[in-house]
């Protein structure tokens, strides 16, 4: 490897360990306050900017609230079970930090000192990245497992048990609705995905591609353990599932790695189905790309927040009765009405499609509008059944 490669490769990386860390401690403070207007609270308000000596300070709406539970998490005696496996006990939080923070490696944030970088770095990062994501992210059923198992607590382990099987019957259809979009771009690039949905051609606004959205975001939230499906951390059953064991460092650690996972996966569905960087402004000002993407990603963060809010937490049978009734179904469905609407709208046209032209306006060109409002009505029937199955639950 070529010095000119390190040098590269460092300068793509190492701002990420300034700005991303300081995007996860904003989330974590727009949660707090988000979740205290719903509930009729405050939320954090009083760790603030000092102005004197005497006590006077700039609150700014409590931002300085995550900066202080990290010291306070910092400096927290690290307790360790006495009958706790301590080598495992101790590579769970390591374990479930480096996957969340390498799937970001995978997503097309175009910030301006990556444009001057070699493309060999940049055709690493984002070629095969939507597989490549899948995989990495799927490691951290091994960091639950070892979290769960290693405390030699009954709570945790039930915990971590709950978890595994949450994140693995809902990673297929998280992936399946995956394969929608790269069927219609026919790669598994970012930069192409994103590319394909210029302007306001996004994938969202396809009958099939509206309902793989839906599909991938309900089971993103299930994925991260998000409400309602935050059954592995029910306070009221199992304490805090496999967290129960942790304290000081090593909590803050799982805590980091679940917000780095719940902005990697919303980034992902930005890129799959929100245009990725497509906005007002980008073919002006290009740097606007990155402004767009992290709005859309707030955006979706944002609606989990207010789903955490407002619905009750499912039971375990619930869960997983609507991850393999109705997800995975539906999404093989989706898949197979993916696989009509190309037949019969494109047709021959899909071996000639062009690569720098939005693969949504080719694919439109001259259809039939009978066949249009026939997947329109297929892919609003999958969305109907979904919603069914969630209100029998």
């Amino acid at each position: 490897m070529s010095l000119d490669l390190i040098r590269d490769i460092l300068i793509a990386t190492v701002p990420l360990l300034v700005i991303f860390p300081t995007l996860f401690a904003f989330t974590t403070w727009l949660e707090r306050k988000a979740l205290a207007r719903i509930q009729n609270r405050v939320g954090p308000n009083k760790v603030g900017v000092p102005l004197t000596r005497y006590g006077g300070r700039l609150s700014l709406f409590g931002l300085g609230q995550p900066l202080a539970d990290g010291i306070k998490m910092l400096f927290k005696e690290n307790i360790v079970p006495r009958d706790a496996d301590r080598l495992f006990h101790l590579l769970a939080p390591i374990l479930a930090l480096i996957p969340a923070m390498l799937v970001l490696c995978f997503l097309p944030l175009d910030f301006p000192w990556i444009n001057d970088i070699q493309d060999s770095v940049k055709a690493f990062m984002l070629d095969g990245a939507v597989i490549f994501f899948f995989a990495i992210s799927g490691l951290n059923t091994l960091a639950v497992f070892m979290a769960g198992w290693a405390s030699r607590n009954k709570y945790s382990l039930l915990g971590g048990m709950r978890a595994i099987a949450q994140m693995v019957s809902y990673e297929i259809p998280l992936v399946l609705s995956a394969v929608v979009v790269v069927m219609m771009v026919g790669s598994l690039n970012a930069n192409s995905i994103a590319g394909a949905q210029a302007g306001w051609n996004w994938f969202i606004f396809t009958p099939w591609g509206l309902a793989a959205f839906v599909i991938f975001f309900i089971s993103a939230l299930a994925e991260t353990n998000r409400s309602p499906f935050d059954l592995p951390e029910a306070e009221s059953e199992i304490i805090a599932g496999y967290f129960t064991e942790y304290s000081g460092f090593k909590f803050a650690l799982f805590f980091l790695g679940e917000y780095i996972a719940i902005f990697a996966i919303s980034g992902l569905a930005v890129t799959l189905f929100l245009g990725g960087g497509a906005g007002p402004g980008v073919a002006a000002l290009p740097w606007l790309s990155v402004v767009w993407v992290l709005v859309k990603i707030f955006t979706l963060i944002a609606v989990m927040i207010w789903l955490r809010g407002t619905l009750p937490r499912l039971r375990v049978d619930q869960l997983m009765g609507f991850a393999w009734k109705f997800l995975l179904p539906l999404s093989i469905l989706n898949i197979f009405i993916t696989g009509t609407a190309l037949h019969l709208v494109a047709g021959d046209r899909l071996a000639n499609l062009n690569e720098k032209k939005p693969i949504l306006l080719q694919l439109m060109e001259g259809a039939n509008p009978l066949v249009v409002a026939g997947l329109w009505i297929g892919a609003l029937l999958i969305l109907y059944v979904a919603a069914k199955g969630l209100n029998q639950l």
